[in-house]
């Protein structure tokens, strides 16, 4: 047999595990082969080491470290809602993105194992299993790169291995050179540590092995967010925020030698305004501000969240509806887990004006796609608008966009008002709730008050333009003073469209007109006749002049043929009215289920 250079066979060992990915180099003596035979270095070879990728903070896979306890779950989704006497809010820890762009489509963070930049610095330390099979010696630490395979030279045995990046370009000042390794170190929590270790000893016995590395984040990152998406304005300035909670912030200390990660400096979480940022800012305004934070995995941990002196800009892009001393106050708890991209969300939504019970939006419901819309397209008027823009906010019975029909088939139509953020808040009010408002009872004299009208209920005004009602819950004095239409339970006369589609000849009734009528729609039909669904139920609120007396408001429950749906073929005639939300009873137990997501999803409008 001819030895072979030992250069020349490490040189053809990676050469091969390059191409195929795999890595196994076998030698042997045969009498019957007169080709020159390669045997590797008696007591020495090659470990070549690859870095796979990352796990990124949104998956449940261990760090791969003794001492973490990274498989559990994060308690994602642990929300609710508070209702506040200026606004109200949604609180708790998830895990949706916090970045605008991402808000359409996103229930989540990115995926796992990400790759790591090529020029990704980090250090393997490797640990030679004595004689004794229970105890390890350090041996060396070598200096690589994430964008090219790593080799290592070693003597036969068993070893066990740590590798540790701070996932940039800095050289680790331990180990990284020297032949000796500290017994322990405590982690920088400025840095983003990753870390990866063996789950069982690397063998070494006259063989090339390929080792690959998947790293897992070593600190839970915390993301605060305070928005005012669900008021539909950006903040006008920095409000008062304080996040704080006792002994929250807290590192590692990781042990060379075992690998084990202990907790270590404690110190208090104190966040103000001044630490977080615009996301997406027009100006200096912003709907989100978010501030970050590391933290070691602990135990849960309870965070208090105050934001108070909340100023934000109207849509008429001129008006401040200032919220002076009103604060929302709340206790969050978290639960931070290592290598895990969890949210603290505080997000503001604009209060209801409650009636007999019945909670309702302060102005119709519009949408308007495209531009910093894009995120929230579907919102309230800030000042409850006479006449607007039909292109907007006139709606098709159940139908979710502006000025087209629904789908005849009901398992495709939208109720639009859950479209609102937080998603599922607001809902499209139902014929139960329009009896709150109105005075005649069952499904003939609603045919006939449709068209003859009835008086309204008690607490009822009107004036030229408008019906209104005097709410019990909502109607502030302060915050809500320069949008007085929103101040007050009020129905303008936006009238309502003819724009009608005929289906087999029966045509829609028209109930009123732009300027004399208020209307809007309900979620339910009138009648199911099996062969065919004939009617809407819909608001229709106006003044009226009756032979005898003064003039009178009048509410009554629309319901003509508004609304067909033959045979459920899909043909469907509809009017178009206005939408005005009013909030959905159950909404605190759906967003507490896991899953939720407070960003409406847009997709397939």
């Amino acid at each position: 047999m001819k030895m072979i250079n030992k250069n020349i066979a490490n040189k053809f060992a990676l050469a091969a595990f390059l191409a195929l990915g795999t890595l196994a180099v076998t030698s042997s003596c045969s009498k019957n082969n007169s080709q020159t035979e390669e045997i590797v270095p008696e007591g020495k070879n090659q470990v070549i080491v690859r870095i796979a990728g990352l796990n990124e903070g949104d998956n449940n896979s261990s760090i791969g470290t003794k001492g973490s306890t990274n498989n559990k779950k994060s308690n994602e989704n642990s929300l609710k809602f508070v209702e506040g006497d200026s606004f109200d809010a949604l609180i708790g820890v998830t895990n949706s993105s916090p970045i605008s762009s991402g808000l359409k489509a996103s229930n989540g963070l990115q995926a796992a194992a990400t790759p790591l930049a090529p020029t990704t610095t980090y250090s393997i330390y490797l640990y030679k299993k004595n004689s004794d099979n229970t105890t390890y010696t350090f041996v060396k630490s070598v200096p690589l790169t994430a964008g090219a395979a790593g080799t290592i030279d070693l003597a036969n045995g068993a070893y066990k291995w740590l590798a540790v990046s701070y996932n940039n370009t800095d050289v680790l000042p331990i180990g990284a050179t020297a032949t000796t390794v500290p017994t322990s170190t405590t982690l920088d929590l400025s840095k983003d540590i990753l870390i990866a270790s063996s789950t069982s000893d690397l063998v070494i016995n006259g063989n090339s092995v390929p080792l690959n590395i998947t790293f897992n984040r070593v600190f839970s990152t915390v993301t605060v967010e305070v928005n005012t998406l669900g008021m539909f304005a950006r903040m006008t300035e920095n409000p008062t925020i304080s996040v704080t909670a006792a002994n929250a912030i807290k590192t590692k200390t990781i042990d060379f030698t075992t690998g084990n990660l202990t907790l270590t400096n404690v110190a208090n979480l104190n966040l103000t305004a001044s630490d977080f940022t615009n996301v997406s800012p027009v100006g200096t305004e912003a709907y989100q501000k978010i501030a970050t934070f590391k933290t070691a995995e602990q135990p849960q941990l309870t965070v208090n969240a105050k934001v108070s002196q909340l100023k934000v800009k109207l849509d008429d892009n001129t008006t401040v509806r200032n919220f002076g001393a009103t604060e929302s106050n709340q206790n969050i708890n978290i639960t931070p887990l290592g290598g895990k991209n969890q949210r603290v969300l505080v997000g503001l939504a604009e209060s209801a004006i409650t009636y007999n019970n019945v909670s309702w939006a302060r102005s119709n419901l519009y949408y308007r796609a495209g531009g910093a819309l894009s995120t929230t397209p579907y919102r309230f008027y800030h000042a409850n608008p006479n006449n607007p823009a039909k292109e907007e906010s006139f709606f098709a019975f159940r139908g979710h966009l502006p000025g087209r029909l629904a789908s005849g088939i009901e398992a495709n139509q939208k109720d639009p008002c859950t479209m609102v953020y937080p998603a599922g808040l607001w809902k499209t009010p139902t014929y139960a709730n329009l009896q709150t408002m109105t005075s005649q009872q069952g499904l003939l004299s609603g045919l006939l008050g449709a068209l003859l009208g009835n008086p309204a209920t008690p607490n009822t005004g009107y004036g030229t333009n408008y019906i209104e009602y005097t709410p019990t819950i909502g109607s502030a004095t302060g915050p809500y003073s320069s949008t007085p239409n929103a101040n007050r339970l009020r129905f303008n006369y936006n009238g309502l469209q003819s724009n009608v589609s005929l289906v087999s000849g029966l045509i829609d009734v028209q109930l009123g007109n732009v300027g004399t009528t208020a209307a809007f729609w309900s979620i339910d039909r009138v009648a199911d006749l099996s062969i065919i669904e004939v009617g809407a139920w819909g608001y229709i609120g106006r003044t009226q002049d009756p032979v005898l007396g003064g003039p009178r408001s009048v509410a009554s429950r629309g319901a003509g043929a508004l609304n067909i749906d033959l045979l459920d073929l899909g043909l469907v005639g509809s009017g178009f009215m206005n939408v005005r939300c009013v909030r959905d009873a159950t909404f605190a137990a759906k967003s507490a289920v896991a899953g939720y997501n407070p960003y409406p999803n847009l997709t397939n409008l």
